[in-house]
Formats: structure tokens, sequence, C-alpha cells
């Protein structure tokens, strides 16, 4: 491999043999080396290859403001999300991730501690993700020698949430905030406590997720014949009630009609939700 581009000691850039650019991290790799000197393979330590032209750029402009320690333990958690939860993780996050993490440890130098008053809907709607920003909170203490506070927990898992949704993090807080609100909406019409912990908890949540990221982006789906619809409303009228009141309240505060599709769908889940408490 030859060197296309020194960024600082620790970091270079080559082309493969598509022609693309990837970035090279290793102690001393461009250490008193220059463009088109062979690049000493014993000292690659991480190799990043990313997919979108946009993500690289920005990607390559933190690469020099970002120490190599918080690059490679960025890459070795985006590794443990991609590989625990299974799901299609945009590299947008090693731009947002590493960026992040390099300011949560200048914060934490200057003892400034930020509050996430996300991290109760993170835990409960997002179990998953959150588990596994607890595994590299773990990481990052190992590695960096810094005892982070819990609160940046939440704050890994919305980069972990954000990548998947390949959408802002301000419409992830939205997202958060109108689960929440539909929630409240099920658990006054029923009153009850929910058991987070059981299985048809976990497929509720995440067909809501689902419907919320259509709410949130006004993308309607409606594939329903009707004849189901009017037998699944008629056979479980109290659980319609309880679509009914979401409907109202989505179309009056997010300006969204839902579709018979997403009523019978949502009543069908909920009320295997209900049987099930």
């Amino acid at each position: 491999m030859i060197i296309k581009q020194i960024f600082n000691n620790n970091i270079v850039s080559t082309l493969d043999d598509k022609n693309q650019e990837l970035l090279i991290l290793g102690r001393g790799i461009g250490f008193q080396f220059k463009a088109g000197d062979t690049i000493d393979e014993g000292r690659i330590e991480k190799i990043f290859r990313l997919q979108d032209s946009s993500i690289y750029e920005r990607f390559k402009s933190i690469v020099t403001e970002v120490p190599i320690e918080i690059l490679q333990v960025t890459d070795d958690i985006v590794s443990l999300a991609r590989m625990q939860l299974n799901k299609q993780i945009s590299d947008g996050i090693y731009v947002s991730l590493s960026d992040h993490i390099n300011f949560a440890v200048q914060r934490m130098a200057r003892d400034q501690i930020v509050r996430n008053p996300l991290s109760w809907e993170v835990q409960h709607f997002y179990k998953a993700e959150y588990d596994v920003a607890k595994e590299a909170l773990t990481i990052l203490r190992e590695r960096l020698g810094i005892d982070f506070p819990k609160d940046e927990i939440c704050n890994i898992a919305l980069h972990f949430i954000n990548a998947e949704v390949n959408d802002s993090m301000n419409d992830v807080t939205h997202l958060m905030q109108l689960l929440q609100e539909i929630m409240n909406i099920i658990k006054y019409h029923f009153s009850v406590d929910l058991d987070e912990d059981s299985v048809n908890y976990f497929r509720f949540i995440t067909h809501l997720k689902y419907f919320c990221q259509r709410v949130i982006t006004h993308s309607s789906h409606d594939d329903t014949e009707e004849y189901l619809y009017e037998v699944v409303r008629k056979n479980y009228p109290e659980t319609f009630k309880c679509i009914i009141k979401i409907e109202t309240f989505i179309l009056k505060n997010y300006d969204y009609v839902m579709t018979h599709s997403e009523q019978l769908y949502l009543t069908l889940h909920l009320e295997r939700l209900m049987k099930s408490k």
C-alpha cells in the first residue's frame, strides 16, 4: 500500500485496488514518511473503509482533531453494536460517536457533567441499544481510564439509534417523545402497569417505533382490506377505543391521519399485549 496523504504521525490515507480511499491508523505510521512512500504494514492498527463519500470527507476532517485512542475505541464500539444489534448502522456513526466521545473526555477534564433527560425513555424503549451502550461505557472506562457518568450510556445509545434510523438526532428525540405520549394514553386508558420485560411488550414497542417513525416523517402506509379492518374493530371494541384516542391525539399534535391499516395492526398488537399483562 502506498501513502496518498499524511494527516498526522498516526493517520495516513491510501487507495485500495478499486481506487477507493482508505484511512489507515497506527502509531507512528506517518512519522518521517511522505506521500508516495510504502506504508509499513506492521504499524497498521485500524483501517477505515467508509462507503458514503460525504461521510468519509467529514470523517477525514475530524481525524486530525480526535486522538488515535478515541478513533480506535470508536471503531471497536461500532463493531460491537453491529454484531450485537444485528442492524444496519450508518457509517455516519464513526463521525458522530468519535466526536461525541472526544467532547465527553474534554467535559470530564473540566468536571462538566451533562444530564440526559431521555435516559428513562431510551432505557425502556430501546433496551437492546441501551444494553450495548452499557458495554461500550465499560470499554471506554477500561481503554481511556476515565470513569464516565451513567448518563453517557444514554448518550451512546442515542448515537446507535440515530445511526439506525438514519435521521437527525432531533427526529429521534421527537420519536421517543411520541412513544412516551402513546404509552401514556394506553396506560391511562386501561389503568394498567405493563410488564416491560415481556416478549409481547417488546413486540408491541417494536411495532410502535415503526409507526411513530411514519408519524414523525409523515409517510403513511395503507394496504388493508376494509373487511378485515371492520372485523377487528367490532371484535376488539375496548382496544379500538384506545386506538381512536391515539388517532385523535396525533392528528391534533402531529397533523397526521392514521390509516385503517395502521389502526388495524396497532389494535392487534395492543390486544395481544393487553391479554398477556
